[in-house]
């Protein structure tokens, strides 16, 4: 269905797709840490949205340990919004598993980072931790699928450049 749609409306339904995907992310996740605070401390006055009321309910380790499902939730949502807007972009199989291969690098420096450090210093959190957040920052962003497009489009044009020139 997509393969018949204008270039520029797909480019505009993948850039509104990240858009919600980045705005759902970032409003479950502050809400989230709002709600981490207030169990931690034993008061906040930033309320709960309605919509995630039901999270009022949840204890603190359950709640904070969540962040990392969800992480992987969104990671695997922007993977999947990335091959698909890759594949419809480009429509080359190698470019598309580049970009798988780009996607589980993220995920592998970021496991073992985190894993480094809990071996090192017995702790989740330091400055391992926010090298792995960076990385699957980048995972969870339109970076990989805007660089993939435009690497591919680039090589696209010097090869045709190449081929007319010789």
């Amino acid at each position: 269905m997509l393969k018949t749609v204008k270039p520029a409306v797909k480019y505009i339904l993948f850039i509104s797709l990240f858009a919600l995907l980045g705005f759902s992310r970032e409003f479950l996740f502050v809400n989230i840490n709002n709600q981490l605070y207030k169990l931690y401390y034993g008061h906040s006055s930033l309320p709960l949205p309605d919509s995630l009321s039901f999270i009022a309910g949840i204890d603190y380790s359950t709640l904070y340990y969540s962040k990392f499902a969800l992480t992987i939730v969104f990671y695997l949502a922007y993977m999947a919004t990335t091959l698909v807007a890759v594949r419809l972009a480009v429509n080359d199989k190698k470019i598309t598993r580049w970009t798988i291969y780009i996607y589980l690098l993220l995920l592998i420096l970021a496991a073992l980072s985190m894993f480094y450090n809990y071996l090192a210093n017995n702790r989740i959190d330091g400055d391992e931790y926010t090298f792995s957040r960076w990385l699957l920052g980048i995972a969870q962003s339109p970076l990989v699928a805007f660089f993939m497009i435009a690497s591919a489009t680039l090589y696209r044009k010097f090869q045709t450049e190449k081929d007319t020139n010789h």
